[in-house]
């Protein structure tokens, strides 16, 4: 059936369409500047996608030893996984390896200060002397620097214990949370025990005052993990993979203490907690008698560089 408009109607509606016009700012052109562009622009063109994603794509892994290129792999990794698990905090945090060089001094990998850790690349990673001085930028060459921050940790506790390879700093909240906690760190259940002895350091604001590092080193002792007061937290061990394995537990650990707090209703009366007896067989189990029939940390990192593989490999790069 066809719908039969009154005439009246029908000449009142073509009158309303013949009167229409398109507005002014439809059709009205901008010219933009010859280096503007809406697919790449950013903030500072420097820190663009088009840019970074050029340098991170290059290699110069053959410009090292193999042994340093083994471990800027394992230390891309290690960021790639924190960013994964959303162990870091935005562009801060830092892990570092340590490196030798040709003529026998040691100096660490750290981050770009400025990459995201799902773009940490292994070439991407700079090389830092014990003094602070770049040995090599890495292939962002200097266009980010490093957190200076990142130096006065991680510098004081290389430079105190040459048995450790790797540091790892971050402030995942319930390690934060804990870390400001007046009792600290409980060993509450069986992940827990597997971390170890725990070291603790008082609050002194960012910690970028270099005078911080003589009580961070003696603070640290010989312990492989402490917790930064009202901060966060640090994991060091004897390889790459050992120091993230130990940041996965003890991470996993500090949620574990969170959510039986929140059970516990505040009242410490509330918590079981373990023996000593106990809690040291645990960790003599995971630490110093094999239990995964391989070095701590070894096996864990390289599944999940598996893991990562499958992902995105560019980590190697």
């Amino acid at each position: 059936m066809t719908l039969q408009l009154p005439h009246a109607v029908f000449k009142t509606i073509s009158r309303a369409h013949r009167s229409l016009t398109i507005p002014s700012w439809t059709v009205a052109r901008r010219s933009f500047s010859v280096e503007f562009s809406p697919q790449t622009y950013a903030p500072d063109t420097q820190y663009s996608s088009d840019h970074v994603s050029k340098l991170l794509k290059t290699s110069i892994l053959s410009e090292f030893s193999e042994q340093e290129a083994k471990t800027r792999i394992e230390l891309a990794a290690c960021y790639r996984l924190f960013g994964l698990k959303g162990w870091n905090e935005n562009i801060y945090g830092h892990l570092t390896a340590k490196v030798h060089e040709n003529d026998g001094s040691e100096s660490f990998l750290i981050n770009p200060f400025g990459l995201l850790y799902s773009e940490i690349t292994a070439s991407s990673l700079i090389k830092v002397g014990a003094d602070g001085s770049v040995k090599h930028p890495g292939v962002t060459d200097g266009l980010f620097g490093i957190n200076d921050a990142g130096f006065v940790i991680h510098s004081a506790i290389h430079k105190a214990r040459p048995d450790l390879q790797s540091v790892m700093h971050c402030h995942y909240p319930s390690a934060a949370g804990v870390s400001s906690l007046k009792q600290g760190f409980l060993e509450l259940a069986q992940t827990s025990h597997q971390v170890g002895p725990i070291a603790y350091h008082d609050y002194q604001g960012v910690v970028v005052d270099r005078n911080e590092r003589k009580s961070l080193a003696e603070d640290m002792g010989d312990k492989n993990i402490m917790f930064l007061r009202n901060h966060g937290v640090i994991t060091a061990g004897s390889s790459v993979g050992g120091a993230w394995y130990l940041m996965y537990q003890l991470l996993a650990a500090t949620d574990i203490q969170s959510h039986a707090s929140a059970c516990a209703l505040g009242d410490a009366e509330n918590l079981n907690i373990p023996s000593d007896r106990t809690v040291n067989k645990t960790y003599e189990v995971m630490h110093k008698k094999g239990f995964s029939g391989a070095a701590y940390g070894l096996k864990e990192l390289s599944a999940y560089m598996r893991l990562l593989d499958k992902l995105d490999a560019s980590y190697r790069t």
